[in-house]
């Protein structure tokens, strides 16, 4: 009798794993979608991110064209950006708050281009941060182990 290895068929592997955020297809659809946001002065969408990304701020720098700002202003608030814009649930916070909801219009999205930012950034290994200088000091990381 033959092992099973129980794997995913490849149709239950996309459905199962796909992108919930999934990626631009271009620039230019990153720009249209951009373009759309009214960089609130006061912004729900800022209020409600739990790591207070300026999401107007970096919306607005991917409309000018500086990708590379953008990153950087979502990695500096959040060094796990790229990973959380794939990941967080932004129809319960930032996108669930957009002024747009309130107009009935489809609320931008915020993930994608938070996603197209960072991925640029990561591809293009651009260098965002610089390491700050030795101060001589180590760090020891201790984990505990329970074996019951």
């Amino acid at each position: 009798m033959p092992i099973l290895n129980n794997r995913l068929t490849a149709e239950q592997y996309e459905q199962n794993f796909s992108d919930i955020h999934p990626p631009f297809d271009s620039r230019e659809a990153a720009l249209v979608e951009a373009n759309r946001c009214l960089f609130c002065y006061d912004a729900p969408c800022t209020k409600s991110c739990p790591t207070s990304i300026n999401i107007p701020k970096f919306i607005k720098q991917i409309t000018t064209d500086n990708v590379k700002g953008s990153a950087y202003t979502i990695l500096d608030a959040n060094i796990m950006g790229g990973g959380c814009s794939k990941v967080c649930p932004v129809e319960k916070l930032c996108e669930g708050s957009c002024v747009f909801n309130l107009l009935e219009e489809p609320p931008i999205p915020i993930a994608k281009l938070q996603r197209y930012s960072t991925e640029k950034a990561i591809t293009h290994k651009w260098p965002l941060f610089q390491r700050k200088p030795s101060t001589g000091r180590r760090v020891a990381v201790v984990v505990l182990v329970r074996r019951d």
